[in-house]
């Protein structure tokens, strides 16, 4: 569903000693974190009889132990015992589970959803920043990831979706025959959308980052938003906003909740959409689409293998 990418998956903050069940484009996996820090992703069944190893704990020396016949992982995934059987180390080699590369990013845990050919994740400069500097917020969403990608690419949708909150000063200008200017670079990962109403001095700039992250440039805006939308499976999506703040804002005093909750008209739109986003042949487009169409050309290509 989602192969090979990188992608956050929680804040790290959440995860710790206690073996957490996530589900990642479609797998069970378990999460945990050893006593040196060291964070893990593994396929959240034993490969002795499928219980599942979210329920089982970590023991002093750092593995997850299986809640069943007390089998032990390290955070490689490698099996390091199996109680009353004495097995040689080469017998041990044969019982690991799978594991899957992990990076604390930006206060992120974040998975390669592969085994093989795993490369560094290419990120924006602008998630390289120590993890304190970062407010986190995610919620699950009940549709596909592809939808949240594709709205956040449509600056037309602000003055009808957001008219009752931000996307109001854009109302005067949709209903005076304004006319949508929108420029496209392809970037190495992805591409840069600049947009603006010729009614309006100013506009937005948002960056698509392969496969699942959106950065938003917002004129005068205190801090710098990203979005990422995150498969659970095919019916579902963990939508985080990543919020990088000016460092001479006054935390105290700014209203993280606020901006927080203005994608709630997000939700409730993409949530009435059934299923993943369309291809290009099929529904009707217009030029202003051509964001949306870029991602969707994308999406079926290298994610759906398809033309």
């Amino acid at each position: 569903m989602f192969p090979n990418f990188w992608t956050p998956v929680l804040p790290i903050a959440e995860i710790g000693a206690e073996p957490i069940a996530v589900e990642l484009a479609g797998e069970s996996l378990v999460l945990f974190c050893d006593s040196g820090g060291q964070f893990s992703a593994l396929f959240d069944r034993c490969p002795h009889r499928g219980a599942p190893l979210s329920r089982g704990q970590v023991t002093e020396d750092g593995c997850l132990e299986c809640p069943y016949h007390g089998w032990r992982f390290a955070t490689d995934g490698t099996c390091t015992r199996v109680p009353f059987n004495p097995l040689t180390s080469v017998q041990l080699s044969k019982l690991s589970v799978v594991s899957f590369p992990t990076k604390a990013i930006a206060g992120m845990l974040w998975i390669f959803t592969g085994t093989e050919n795993v490369l560094d994740p290419q990120l924006p400069s602008s998630l390289l920043e120590p993890s304190d500097r970062y407010i986190i917020h995610h919620e699950i969403w009940n549709a596909h990831w592809t939808r949240a990608i594709d709205i956040s690419l449509d600056y037309l949708h602000l003055p009808f979706v957001h008219r009752n909150s931000f996307g109001g000063e854009l109302n005067d200008a949709a209903h005076k025959d304004a006319i949508a200017q929108i420029s496209i670079t392809s970037t190495a990962d992805g591409m840069t959308v600049t947009n603006r109403l010729n009614t309006l001095s100013s506009g937005t700039e948002i960056n698509w980052h392969q496969p699942n992250n959106i950065v938003l440039n917002l004129d005068g805006m205190p801090l710098l938003p990203h979005f990422f939308a995150i498969p659970i499976n095919t019916q579902q999506m963990r939508f985080m906003q990543v919020l990088l703040p000016n460092p001479r804002i006054d935390r105290s005093n700014f209203d993280f909740d606020e901006f927080f909750a203005a994608s709630d008209d997000d939700r409730t739109m993409i949530e009435s959409q059934i299923g993943e986003v369309p291809n290009v042949n099929e529904g009707y487009n217009v030029p202003t689409d051509e964001p949306s169409l870029r991602f969707r050309r994308w999406y079926y290509r290298a994610v759906k293998n398809k033309s």
